[in-house]
């Protein structure tokens, strides 16, 4: 929870310009008491314009300063500061400031640089944000963790303003909603719905595309399967190969060192030997001593000599022979433990070679794998050459294989891209010829109607003109048949009948005279009447065109398809409801497309809208990085801001160290002085001088540096200053050096992936809706030929 502290007023309302009043808040609960005028709302708006930016109301022209005329002066500065903690209850310190400017006629206010500090802790070093590259407005209600609507209209509500509760319902819903922030989840549902649509039209043009990712996985899997167990294959046999000559030198080493202890017990035994035949020898002669021993007729003291010389002898050889007795026993002890290193050393070798006959076993077999390789995958191989080479010729013929399997894996894609763009521009400019030829077609079908028309209107002109010729024609064949009737009936009948026959026939020639007559009226009655001999030659005219028609319509492929059989293309009911049925169809395949071409038109749209704003917000940060780096440039130069930055505060401990090094050394000095002066001896190993000049020349060196330290230390001091104002700059340039670190390293890529990915969108929303249009264009053509082939069924009855 955050928490007020103080807040210093100067130059606001009644507060005096020249003096800063500062009001410290204490928990739980401060309570600001004082007469009708004194400032208490004051201490309310300025809490609220700290907090929020916002001026109060009725403060137009600068009425929330203090009034230039009441001090005098032309101009007013008013500043308003605020201590507090945060929400996560670290010191923050606002800093907001105007300027109030007196003119004969006018008054103009303008508002000044702000700042917003994070006081320094133990771990952390003071940061300060300016107004210039910050909102503050939106960084103070989100360190308080309260809204700025809340500390609008709740918190820090002007008098004025409370009775915004008994307000008209749409204000006062607009304010709860300000309040609750219910505006944010109503535009991120319409967000979530706008994302859902475009989301889906993604998912049908991926589908697609996945189609084609699919067939090349499979390939590539295919591929990748016998990559992988190739590379097994060859992984095992070379574990194998590597184990064995693991194996094999292992096998070597132990051969060797049974090799070299079996020949130092061979060189033990033969020593052993050596001194079994010398204690024999020694033996036999110890025998033949005394067999040739003689017994001598001494005195007693002769024989007392004797015994102790021989008594010596014996001492010394019975010493001798225990000496030899124990070289002995060493060496029957050394030769069992000989003997037992032996028995041990040949079961050693029995399993070495149990080992060696397994190595080469192993040997056999992968030498037998790698001729099964080879017979696999046709590789050939010198047979006169040995394992080893054998086995690094298949290893190196073997990686070849794969490389050639994945060189022909990467042809294969690139030719099917290739090909894929290939069939995409043919395809493009097919669909141009089909657009070229249908705009032809309809020229040709205009045209042909026209020429149509005028044939007809000449053909029944021309008919008109030959009915009457033609009547007249029949008649007179039809009277000069019965004439000749009349000639073979006079000369076949007799005298007797002929006068009969004449008369019978005088009575007909004067009915065929009359019908001829009658014909004659007829004829000129139809040549007056032009009007009726056109409508019966038009007549006769549609019925030969009818009839025409009926016989290309017969041989008609197209209609023939909606009345496969006799039956049902004579009955004109059955096939004009087929051809009905499908242009119904072809009906709602066209309004199917339009909801399509509407849908695709939605989603090309929101995904443009989309693509600009995203293209707008990446020009906006670019120019702002661009701004901070060229900020950054102008402070550092060509040097790295971290560099510099650290370079800025070593050399300000340093500057602080040498301070204090001439500060205490000013002290230091005046003492040094005073002791060499007393005691005529050094002030730090306690000794004298040889001579006075010395001493002379010691206090004349420690008074110039005495008298030269406040100078230094002057000059030290103000390059302190320079130093730490040159580090405060650093400082606050630090937020824009994250943010450009930032950029550079992850936020200029995800934009650019962003609008990389909408631009794609777009591409291929527009591919969908030129593909809808494509489509409803043929359907429309097509709905056009069954019209046509609709009232061309209805001419034949």
């Amino acid at each position: 929870m955050s928490v007020l502290r103080k807040l210093l007023i100067q130059g606001i309302r009644s507060f005096d310009p020249q003096n800063q009043d500062i009001i410290e808040f204490y928990a739980p609960l401060t309570i600001i008491v004082g007469q009708n005028g004194c400032g208490k709302t004051t201490i309310i708006e300025s809490l609220k314009y700290i907090t929020t930016g916002e001026l109060p109301p009725n403060s137009k022209g600068g009425a929330f300063i203090h009034d230039p005329k009441l001090v005098g002066e032309s101009e007013v500065k008013a500043q308003v500061k605020l201590r507090f903690y945060n929400a996560s209850q670290r010191s923050m310190t606002c800093v907001r400031s105007m300027l109030l400017t007196q003119k004969k006629l006018t008054v103009t206010q303008k508002t000044l640089e702000g700042a917003l500090s994070f006081d320094s802790t133990a771990t952390e070093d003071k940061v300060s944000i300016s107004s210039r590259c910050a909102d503050l407005d939106a960084m103070l209600p989100e360190q308080l963790g309260v809204s700025k609507a809340v500390l609008e209209n709740v918190i820090f509500c002007h008098q004025e303003e409370s009775n915004w509760p008994l307000a008209e319902a749409s204000v006062l819903k607009k304010k709860f909603d300000e309040i609750f922030a219910a505006t944010r989840y109503t535009k991120a549902l319409e967000s979530i719905k706008t994302f859902r649509k475009t989301q889906a039209v993604e998912i049908r043009v991926q589908r697609g595309e996945l189609k084609h990712l699919e067939e090349k996985k499979t390939k590539a899997g295919s591929v990748r399967t016998d990559l992988g167990k190739a590379k097994k294959s060859i992984e095992s046999y070379t574990l194998r190969i590597n184990l064995a000559l693991s194996q094999e030198a292992s096998i070597t080493a132990q051969i060797e060192a049974l090799t070299e202890q079996l020949q130092e017990y061979m060189s033990l035994r033969t020593t052993i030997e050596g001194l079994q035949m010398s204690l024999e020898q020694k033996s036999a002669s110890y025998k033949e001593l005394e067999a040739n021993t003689v017994v001598l007729d001494v005195s007693d003291e002769e024989l007392e000599c004797m015994y102790s010389e021989v008594t010596k002898k014996i001492e010394s050889q019975g010493s001798d022979t225990q000496s030899r007795r124990d070289e002995r026993d060493s060496l029957k002890s050394e030769l069992s433990e000989a003997q037992s290193n032996m028995y041990s050393i040949l079961s050693e070798i029995g399993h070495l070679q149990a080992a060696q006959a397994s190595l080469e076993e192993k040997i056999v077999n992968r030498l037998a794998a790698v001729d099964e390789l080879c017979k696999t995958h046709a590789i050939t191989i010198d047979v006169s050459v040995d394992g080893e080479k054998k086995v690094d010729e298949c290893s190196a013929h073997l990686l070849d294989l794969i490389t050639g399997a994945n060189k022909e894996r990467e042809d294969v894609q690139h030719e099917s891209e290739a090909e894929e763009k290939k069939l995409q521009l043919e395809v493009d400019g097919v669909q141009q010829k089909i657009y070229s030829f249908k705009n032809t077609a309809e020229m040709c079908d205009t045209q042909h109607g026209s020429s149509m028309a005028e044939i007809a209107q000449v053909q029944s002109k021309h008919d008109s003109l030959l009915v009457g010729e033609a009547e007249v024609r029949k008649v007179e064949l039809e009277l000069q048949s019965e004439n000749e009737n009349l000639a073979g009936i006079n000369e076949s009948n007799s005298e007797t009948t002929y006068n009969e026959n004449a008369k019978k026939k005088r009575l007909e020639l004067v009915g065929i005279a009359e019908e001829i007559a009658r014909l004659n009226a007829e004829i000129s009655h139809n040549n007056m009447q032009a009007d009726t001999r056109a409508k019966l030659s038009l007549k006769r005219l549609e019925l030969e065109s009818k009839q025409s028609r009926l016989d290309e319509l017969t041989k008609n492929a197209e209609l023939a398809r909606w009345a496969p059989n006799e039956q049902n293309f004579a009955d004109k009911d059955k096939r004009t409801v087929a051809i009905a049925n499908a242009i119904q169809v072809k009906k709602d395949a066209i309004a199917e497309c339009k909801r399509r071409t509407k849908e695709s038109l939605n989603a090309l749209s929101s995904t443009q809208m989309r693509l600009k704003l995203a293209q707008q917000s990446y020009d906006k940060q670019s120019a702002d990085i661009a701004q901070m780096k060229e900020r950054i440039t102008k402070a550092c130069g060509t040097q790295e801001f971290d560099t510099l930055y650290s370079d800025a505060q070593a050399d300000l401990h340093e500057l602080m160290e040498m301070a204090g090094h001439f500060k205490s050394a000013s002290s230091m000095y005046k003492a040094y002085i005073q002791k060499i002066e007393t005691d005529h001896s050094c002030p730090v190993c306690q000794r004298g001088w040889n001579n006075k000049d010395d001493e002379q020349k010691i206090v004349s060196k420690l008074r110039v540096d005495y008298t030269s330290a406040p100078t230094e230390l002057l000059r030290i001091e103000a390059d302190i200053r320079e130093s730490e104002s040159r580090l405060e700059e650093l400082s606050s340039l630090q937020s824009a050096v994250r943010q450009t670190k930032s950029w550079d390293k992850e936020g200029k890529a995800d934009m650019e992936s962003q609008i990389s990915g909408l631009t794609r969108s777009v591409e291929a929303q527009s591919m969908t809706v030129d593909d809808v249009d494509t489509e409803s264009v043929v359907l429309s053509t097509e709905l056009d030929d069954l019209v046509v082939l609709l009232s061309s069924s209805e001419e034949i009855d």
